[in-house]
């Protein structure tokens, strides 16, 4: 009996990693097939892995080719990347607008949003004792709100970051879902609250997460 060929994608992964998550959902919104690799964070990063990514970061791309491995790092960068690889897929940019504008909000989810959301998951969640500073605390719930504001309002001229469904969405589902374990008022955002409904709602967005049989 012959067996079935693998995938040509395989993705290096930690599966509790929100950013791994969103190259799962871009993989899906893609209808790429792919081979899941589980890296245990304990251990030291192999050689072989090390040359796909350099950092040791997570989640990694690899294409197989017929030429040799194309390995793509960094979660953004691997979005881009599927956007240009299935250009009519979901993620495919229309127009050279809505490639610059999926860029931006691209850019602006992966530093400024993520960052400030660490900054609070860290301070309210991770940090204990000595650990915490309540005036850092403060500052990043306060700038966080701003950021949540600034996207309430620019949400409500359209459904998506960028009109239609973009890689800057693809990589804010997982973050959004953070919001869940943070104190923060959602129902004051209620644009962003809506969008965070209907990423939830698109078929690629099952079984995102690791144990989510819903």
């Amino acid at each position: 009996m012959s067996q079935s060929k693998a995938p040509p994608f395989t993705l290096y992964e930690y599966r509790p990693s929100p950013f791994c998550v969103a190259v799962r959902v871009g993989l899906a919104e893609c209808d790429v097939q792919f081979t899941p690799r589980e890296v245990d964070l304990q251990k030291p990063r192999t050689a072989a892995f090390l040359k796909r990514s350099p950092f040791g970061r997570l989640p990694a791309l690899v294409e197989h080719r017929p030429g040799g491995e194309l390995a793509i790092f960094e979660s953004p960068a691997i979005l881009l990347f599927l956007a240009e690889r299935f250009p009519t897929s979901n993620l495919g940019f229309s127009d050279i607008t809505s490639r610059g504008e999926s860029y931006s909000w691209l850019s602006y989810i992966s530093t400024g949003f993520a960052d400030e959301l660490w900054r609070v998951i860290h301070e309210q969640r991770v940090f204990s004792g000595d650990e915490r500073s309540p005036a850092v605390l403060e500052r990043s719930e306060r700038e966080l709100d701003r950021h949540l504001d600034v996207l309430d309002r620019h949400l409500a001229r359209r459904a998506f970051l960028a009109g239609d469904y973009s890689v800057a969405d693809t990589l804010s589902t997982p973050l959004l879902d953070l919001l869940d374990i943070v104190d923060v008022d959602l129902d004051a955002f209620p644009r962003v609250r809506a969008w965070r409904d209907r990423l939830r709602e698109r078929p690629s967005y099952k079984g995102a997460w690791p144990n989510d049989d819903d």
